[in-house]
């Protein structure tokens, strides 16, 4: 059984970050080091924050989310970075956030699907408040937050969603139409099989596509649009399903991705 992650508090303070975001991902694609770009940020002012405090806040947020790994992090710059088009970009940052802050991906996987799969237009800070209050059996720690500061993680949340795509509106949010690019598609294929998910019947059943809001027919699709493309080979026989990915990683996938093999 897979161990369950404790939920934190820290969108609380900030949510998307998105300039800051890809600022610090362009100085990792140019070569830079995880430690270079953070010399940078705290000491240069690279992203533009008056502050030391902001500062080491806002770095400390994006190093969570994305820079915990370096050799991880270098292939998510290059992919963000070379990304042919935003869409792309957006959705394979919204992913990688979504995996490292459990709280994140578990509200969109446990609430905010289920509701987009049931037919409703939207989601609200009430749908994920009663998900919260659904959730303190398994996460105690639910339970040792403040009001506000429980207030304040679900509005970040619902903004996240909005600032990648996912919903529309200022107030009340509605699901958006969501475009899934074949490369970001492709990108999350082979960041499951560095999880060891790499067979047709796990790469189709697996919760992390909740996240795009897709399912499993749309899963389906995008792996038939995949295998046409070259990034795997993907076969139906009936309901046999068979799919051998073409790159050895995800480093050689996204190389080809960024058009650079």
């Amino acid at each position: 059984m897979k161990p369950i992650s404790p939920y934190t508090a820290t969108l609380s303070g900030k949510s998307t970050l998105l300039a800051e975001t890809f600022a610090v991902l362009r100085e990792l694609d140019h070569g830079h080091t995880v430690a270079e770009v953070k010399a940078q940020v705290m000491g240069a002012d690279l992203l533009g924050k008056l502050t030391d405090s902001t500062r080491k806040s806002v770095w400390d947020h994006l190093h969570t989310r994305y820079l915990g790994d370096e050799a991880r992090a270098a292939t998510l710059a290059r992919m963000v970075t070379r990304s042919r088009d935003r869409q792309t970009a957006h959705l394979v940052l919204f992913f990688e956030m979504c995996r490292s802050l459990p709280v994140l991906r578990d509200a969109v996987v446990g609430c905010v699907y289920p509701r987009y799969a049931a037919g409703f237009s939207g989601v609200g800070k009430a749908d994920l408040q009663r998900f919260f209050d659904e959730s303190a059996g398994s996460h105690p720690e639910l339970t040792t937050w403040s009001p506000q500061t429980r207030e304040k993680v679900v509005s970040n949340i619902l903004t996240i969603l909005r600032d990648f795509g996912l919903l529309t509106g200022a107030q009340n949010k509605q699901f958006a139409r969501l475009y899934v690019p074949l490369p970001a598609f492709v990108y999350v294929l082979y960041r499951l099989a560095q999880d060891s998910v790499s067979t047709a019947q796990g790469v189709l059943a697996h919760e992390d596509w909740r996240l795009f809001l897709l399912e499993s027919d749309d899963v389906q699709a995008l792996l038939t649009e995949a295998s046409a493309a070259g990034a795997c080979t993907f076969k139906v026989q009936g309901d046999v399903y068979s799919l051998d990915l073409r790159f050895p990683s995800l480093e050689a996938c996204v190389e080809s991705l960024t058009g650079e093999v």
